[in-house]
């Protein structure tokens, strides 16, 4: 696919993950806030939309040379979905919301590197999960299965999704030094994680 249709997709995957955030900042609770959180991953398997964490795989399936323009373009296009939606959100969102998400990105940009880098990787591992799945997966209860399931678990587990992260923060208004780090870092993480399950499968 070419540059600028690849990045208008990702926008609207990032945009995707972000209503998924507003669901969550939203929710009465963690469990409720975590399952309605996975329309937003299935807005981006179904219509096949750019998520950076959804294919950071190719680096070991397909090319490493392909991959890494691809990559680069779909994380762009889901900051400037991410960042949008954040930004609009935070105009017109309830109070106790607002309150909720700069209370969650305090949180998150208080981690250590490495407490980061380990959650972002486990967080990999389960989009890797949901996306392959949502792919191989014939069966219809199955294949939507796969997909909630592991996003409820990363966000119950306290896992970092880097693109959810880059709608908290803009909803937060936090950017910052501190804010960069942590995303570069949990992106980091994420493509690590992603990319474990294949590398093992690699040589089966």
């Amino acid at each position: 696919m070419k540059i600028f249709p690849l990045f208008l997709i990702s926008v609207l995957g990032g945009a995707s993950i972000s209503i998924g955030g507003i669901v969550f900042i939203n929710a009465p609770d963690l469990i409720i806030g975590s399952f309605l959180f996975s329309l937003g991953l299935f807005l981006v398997c179904h219509f096949k939309w750019g998520l950076y964490t959804g294919r950071v795989q190719n680096l070991v399936e397909v090319s490493v040379k392909s991959a890494i323009p691809e990559l680069a373009t779909v994380y762009s296009g889901n900051l400037a979905g991410t960042l949008f939606v954040g930004f609009l959100i935070r105009l017109c969102s309830k109070t106790e919301a607002i309150s909720k998400v700069e209370s969650i990105v305090q949180y998150k940009l208080s981690l250590p590197v490495l407490n980061v880098l380990i959650l972002s990787f486990f967080c990999g591992i389960m989009m890797y999960v949901a996306v392959t799945g949502f792919k191989k997966i014939e069966d219809s209860v199955g294949k939507h299965l796969v997909i909630v399931l592991p996003v409820m678990v990363f966000i119950v587990s306290g896992f970092e999704h880097s693109i959810a992260d880059l709608f908290y923060i803009s909803a937060a208004n936090a950017w910052g030094i501190e804010a960069v780090k942590f995303s570069v870092v949990a992106a980091i993480g994420n493509l690590l994680g992603g990319c474990a399950v294949p590398l093992l499968l690699f040589h089966r």
